[in-house]
């Protein structure tokens, strides 16, 4: 196998990752990133990690460390607040490829995850870090972004972006909330957006908390004790929030995508900078690392690839992908549209839904797999490296 030079612009979750999985190939990997190590640490969030993605971390070699930083939850409840209706998703609800998991999900804090990955990062001889890009691009093989929503790469390459904002805005902090089942996640379903519970702990809560925009605004406008006040009513009966911890963060929402690069096809979007959804059912940073993935094997298997694949080679990898991330923009959509309305015409249907997935567990463990699997299914035998 020939060595080869790779630049990763961008070291959030997804640059990192992705400069890790081509280092275990033992690419030469340059990796920029403006901000300092500190800097990269600051974000104050969750995130939802998937069956998918644990295998991933796995096939890499980091999943023993990231699941000792991570909390699992062994049970999803999905509530449709406006038509009283909910279902409950266990791990007997997971399919037979993900038996052997006691857990349905983990949530892990973004600082712990990039702790790990930085550490990984720092003591890793096939990557380099610079904080300013002083670099020839003719010197690599590949030049990949993973500079995030407002990619300054995207522009500079004069990619082609479609972007659509959602009238819905969304706060997040952490919250200590008391009733609530161990090892439980909430998913709920309100007129003017969902509203999540992502477990920490077995008491500390990431809130992500969807609503309009004059609603956000006014959360933000609120104290603390008025702000608790109100997250109890949205909240079911049982649980009562007594603290919030930290920052409060907002931010609006898109979805976007971006198509490949027909001008030059060694380089490549990755992550935020390519798509963006909607983040219900969490599968953000879920469809990065599947990104990171599939480019992985693509460059390791490289040699392998017919003439015309190595050619539009990024185009090979935006067909690769495209399935997976038009699946996941259609699905949040269908999701947010759907239930996150009053229109009494679909009261019936969205009570069959719920009907459905309560009482037939065919329909529960497929409904609840879109959103814990990969539409693509890999061997996650230690294909890299």
């Amino acid at each position: 196998m020939i060595k080869k030079n790779i630049k990763v612009i961008g070291s959030g979750p997804t640059g990192s990752l992705l400069a890790l999985s081509l280092a275990l190939q033992k690419c030469n990997v340059t990796l920029i990133e403006p901000l300092s190590d500190s800097e990269l640490l600051k974000r104050d969030k969750g995130y939802a990690v998937t069956q998918c993605t644990r295998k991933i971390f796995q096939d890499l070699g980091l999943w023993n460390n990231i699941q000792k930083s991570s909390f699992g939850f062994s049970s999803l409840s999905i509530i449709d607040d406006v038509i009283s209706q909910s279902v409950l998703v266990r791990n007997n609800d997971l399919k037979s490829l993900n038996k052997d998991q006691n857990d349905i999900g983990w949530v892990v804090e973004h600082k712990l995850l990039m702790e790990l990955l930085i550490n990984k990062i720092n003591n890793n001889e096939f990557i380099k870090k610079l904080n300013f890009d002083s670099t020839n691009d003719a010197d690599f093989d590949f030049i990949l972004a993973s500079d995030g929503r407002e990619s300054s790469t995207r522009k500079k390459w004069q990619i082609k972006y479609f972007k659509s904002l959602y009238k819905q805005k969304c706060i997040s902090f952490k919250a200590l909330l008391n009733g609530s089942p161990p090892k439980r996640a909430y998913e709920i379903f309100k007129s003017q957006g969902p509203l999540a519970l992502l477990p920490l702990s077995n008491n500390i809560y990431q809130i992500i908390w969807f609503s309009s925009e004059s609603d956000t605004k006014s959360k933000l406008e609120m104290t603390q004790r008025k702000l608790l006040e109100k997250l109890r009513n949205e909240l079911p009966d049982n649980i009562i929030p007594r603290k919030i911890i930290g920052n409060i963060s907002s931010f609006s929402l898109a979805k976007a995508f971006a198509l490949p690069n027909l001008k030059n096809f060694k380089n490549i979007l990755v992550g935020d900078s390519a798509h963006s959804f909607h983040p219900v059912g969490g599968q953000g940073l879920n469809s990065c690392i599947r990104d990171v993935y599939e480019l992985s094997l693509m460059i390791n298997n490289y040699e392998n690839l017919s003439n015309i694949n190595r050619k539009f080679f990024s185009l090979k990898f935006f067909l690769n992908r495209s399935v997976d991330i038009i699946s996941l923009i259609l699905f949040t959509e269908f999701l947010v549209t759907f239930f996150s309305n009053k229109i009494f015409i679909l009261y019936p249907l969205r009570y069959l839904i719920f009907f459905a997935m309560r009482k037939v567990p065919f329909i529960r463990i497929n409904i609840f797999s879109v959103m814990t699997d990969s539409l693509k299914r890999y061997n996650f035998k230690n294909e890299i490296g």
